[in-house]
C-alpha cells in the first residue's frame, strides 16, 4: 500500500523527531546549567523551560493523531508545567506556586484518561497514601511553623499527584473502557507518572534538608522523562485505540 493509505503514517516518526528535539533541549539546559546546577535566576529558569516548549509545540502543531480536545488538555498541562519550572527556577520559594502550577497540570493530564477508569487498585492506593503520610510527617509538617498555606498547597498537590499514579497503574493492571490491560499506551502513562512521583518525592526531601545523592540530576532526569512519556502515552493510546464495532 502507498504511504498515504497507511493508518497513522507519520504519527510515531513525528513524535520521535519531537523526542530528539526534546532530548537536545534537555542536553542544552544541562550545558547551560553546568550539569544541572541550580542558580535561581531568570536565565536558568528560561533554559529549564525549553524542553517543555518543544513538547508544547509538538502537541499544538502536530499532535500525533491525538484528538483536538485531548491535545488542548495536554497543551494546558505542559504549559502549567512550564510555568512551574519557571517559578521554581527563579527562587527557592517558588516551590509553593510551582506546586500550584503542577497541580493544575496534573488535573488536565487526568482529564485525558481518568474518565476511562473502570477499577481502582486499592492496595497500591493504600501503600502510596501511607508513604505520603511518612514523607508529609518528615518533610512537610515541620513547615507548618512557617507557613500554613505552604503545607496546605503541598498536601493537596501530593494527593493530586498520587491520584495520577493510582489511576494510571489501575488502568495498566485492569484495563480501561478504551484499552486492554497492559497495553503500550497505558504502560508509558504509568511509567511517566511513576517517574513524576519519584522526581517530586526527591525534590521535597532535598528542599527540606534530607540529602539525596545526585538529587538534582535525579529530579530533573526523571522529571523530563516523565513529561515526554506522558505525551508519548497519549499518542500511543490514540494509535492503538480499538475501533468501535459500529465502524
Amino acid at each position: 500500500p502507498s504511504p498515504t493509505s497507511l493508518p497513522y503514517p507519520l504519527k510515531m516518526p513525528e513524535l520521535h523527531k519531537a523526542g530528539v528535539a526534546f532530548l537536545l533541549a534537555v542536553g542544552h539546559f544541562f550545558y547551560q546549567s553546568s550539569g544541572f546546577t541550580k542558580f535561581y535566576n531568570e536565565l536558568y529558569a528560561y533554559w529549564k523551560c525549553t524542553p517543555l516548549l518543544v513538547l508544547i509545540s509538538f502537541v499544538a502543531l502536530h499532535g500525533g493523531g491525538v484528538p483536538v480536545k485531548t491535545r488542548a488538555f495536554l497543551a494546558i498541562a505542559l504549559t502549567a508545567g512550564c510555568a512551574g519550572d519557571y517559578v521554581i527556577g527563579i527562587a527557592k520559594e517558588g516551590i509553593v506556586p510551582g506546586a500550584i502550577a503542577f497541580g493544575i497540570g496534573h488535573v488536565f493530564y487526568m482529564l485525558t484518561f481518568v474518565p476511562d477508569t473502570l477499577s481502582i487498585c486499592w492496595p497500591l492506593a493504600a501503600a502510596l497514601v501511607a508513604w505520603n503520610a511518612v514523607v508529609g510527617y518528615i518533610c512537610i509538617l515541620p513547615v507548618l511553623k512557617v507557613s500554613v498555606f505552604a503545607v496546605v498547597v503541598m498536601t493537596i498537590y501530593s494527593f493530586i499527584l498520587t491520584a495520577t499514579v493510582i489511576f494510571a497503574a489501575s488502568q495498566y493492571m485492569y484495563g480501561s473502557s478504551a484499552h486492554p490491560a497492559g497495553s503500550h499506551g497505558l504502560k508509558w502513562r504509568l511509567l511517566g507518572f511513576a517517574l513524576f512521583y519519584l522526581s517530586d518525592n526527591i525534590l521535597i526531601m532535598e528542599h527540606t534538608g534530607i540529602r539525596v545523592p545526585l538529587a538534582e540530576h535525579l529530579i530533573l532526569f526523571t522529571y523530563f522523562a516523565a513529561q515526554y512519556l506522558l505525551v508519548r502515552a497519549a499518542v500511543s493510546c490514540e494509535k492503538h485505540k480499538p475501533k468501535s464495532k459500529s465502524s
